[in-house]
C-alpha cells in the first residue's frame, strides 16, 4: 500500500512539472521571431511616415526586417563609413592616427559639432577628428577627414567590402548647401563661413519653402543606404572584417563613446550600445550594435517623417521603442538556435 501511494504521489508531481514546463517554456523559435517581426511591423507602420528596420543577431543570424532594402538618406550615419575608410588607410600606412591637422578659419561648418566655435589654430590629431565626428557628430571634423581621403574613395572601399546599397558622395558642407539651395537658390555657392557670418539669411526660409525643400531633398539618391547595408557594415566592423582587428576594436570603442542617447539607447539604460545617429530634413536615423549579454544585435532604424508636423522627438521615441522591443526578444526570449 505504501508503494502504491508513493507511485501515485510521484505521478502527480511529474504531471505538475510537465504542466509548468508547458506553460513556461518559450514558444518554438520560428513562432517567437514571427511575433517579434509582427510587433516591429506594428511600431513601424503606425509611425506617421516611413521606417526602415533591419536587426541581426550577430551570433545566431536571426533577423527582423521592415523596408530593409529601401534606400534612405543616411544623414550623419554616413560618418560610420568614413571612419571605416580612414582606419583602412591607417592600416595601409597611408595615414597615421597621431598626425595633426591645423584648424583653419575656412574649415568652419554649419550644423552639429563644436570645432566651428573654437579658435582657429588648434591642431587635433586624426584620431581626435574621428572621435569628434562620431561621438558628437562634428561636421567640421568630418569634412577635414573627407578632405584628406575623398568621398569617392569611401564609396570605393564600401564596394570592396561587398556593400552595394550604400554610398558616400558629399561633404557635410555640400550636403547642407544643397539642402539650403532647395529652399532658395540664393544660397547656392555660398561658403559655410559666409553662411555662419550672415545668420539673417535664414529669415527668408518660410515654412512652405522648408517643406518643399525637404520633399525635394528625398529625391536625391546621393549619400543613401538601405538598413540592410548599414547593418552589414556594422557586422563587418564587429567581426573585424572591415579593417584590421585592432582598427575594428578601436572603431567599436569610439562608437560606444557616443554622446547622443535619445534613439537606440533611449530605453536601454545600463546596456552597452555602440551607435551613430543622423538627422537632416525629414530624416531621423540611428544605427549601432546593442550588447545584449552574450549576444550582440546589429540594428539600423531609418525614419522619414511624413512632414514637419511630425517632431524629431516622436521619431526618436519610435526608434527607442523598436530598439527596446528587439533587445527584449533577443535577451530574454530568443534562443541560441533562433
Amino acid at each position: 500500500m505504501h508503494s502504491f501511494r508513493l507511485s501515485r504521489h510521484c505521478t502527480l508531481i511529474l504531471a505538475s512539472l510537465l504542466l509548468v514546463s508547458t506553460l513556461c517554456w518559450p514558444a518554438p523559435p520560428q513562432n517567437t521571431i514571427a511575433r517579434l517581426q509582427a510587433r516591429v511591423e506594428r511600431l513601424a507602420h503606425s509611425f506617421p511616415g516611413t521606417i526602415g528596420v533591419y536587426a541581426r543577431n550577430i551570433e545566431t543570424g536571426a533577423e527582423v526586417a521592415v523596408n530593409v532594402d529601401q534606400l534612405f538618406p543616411m544623414a550623419s550615419v554616413y560618418k560610420v563609413a568614413i571612419m571605416v575608410h580612414v582606419f583602412r588607410e591607417v592600416d595601409a600606412g597611408r595615414l597615421s592616427l597621431t598626425e595633426r591637422i591645423e584648424i583653419r578659419e575656412t574649415d568652419r561648418r554649419l550644423g552639429s559639432g563644436l570645432l566651428s566655435y573654437m579658435t582657429p589654430g588648434l591642431n587635433p590629431t586624426l584620431y581626435d577628428l574621428l572621435l569628434l565626428m562620431i561621438t558628437i557628430s562634428d561636421n567640421q571634423a568630418t569634412d577635414m577627414l573627407l578632405e584628406r581621403v575623398g568621398a569617392a574613395n569611401v564609396t570605393a572601399t564600401l564596394r570592396q567590402l561587398g556593400l552595394k546599397d550604400i554610398r558616400v558622395d558629399r561633404s557635410t558642407a555640400e550636403l547642407i548647401g544643397d539642402l539650403l539651395a532647395l529652399t532658395d537658390q540664393s544660397f547656392r555657392g555660398k561658403s559655410p563661413a559666409y553662411l555662419l557670418a550672415h545668420p539673417e539669411l535664414y529669415a527668408k526660409i518660410t515654412p512652405e519653402k522648408r517643406e518643399q525643400a525637404y520633399r525635394a531633398f528625398l529625391e536625391d539618391k546621393r549619400d543613401v543606404s538601405s538598413p540592410r547595408a548599414m547593418v552589414e557594415l556594422l557586422v563587418k566592423i564587429f567581426r573585424a572584417e572591415a579593417a584590421s582587428q585592432a582598427s575594428c576594436k578601436e572603431m567599436l570603442q569610439i562608437l560606444r563613446r557616443q554622446q547622443f542617447g535619445q534613439r537606440i539607447p533611449r530605453y536601454l539604460e545600463g546596456i552597452g550600445v555602440a551607435n551613430k545617429t543622423g538627422t537632416v530634413g525629414y530624416t531621423v536615423n540611428d544605427a549601432g550594435i546593442i550588447y545584449a549579454g552574450k549576444q550582440h544585435i546589429a540594428l539600423a532604424v531609418f525614419t522619414l517623417k511624413a512632414n514637419s508636423q511630425v517632431s524629431t522627438e516622436e521619431a526618436q521615441q519610435r526608434i527607442g521603442e523598436i530598439a527596446r522591443t528587439i533587445y527584449d526578444y533577443f535577451h530574454y526570449v530568443g534562443l541560441a538556435v533562433d
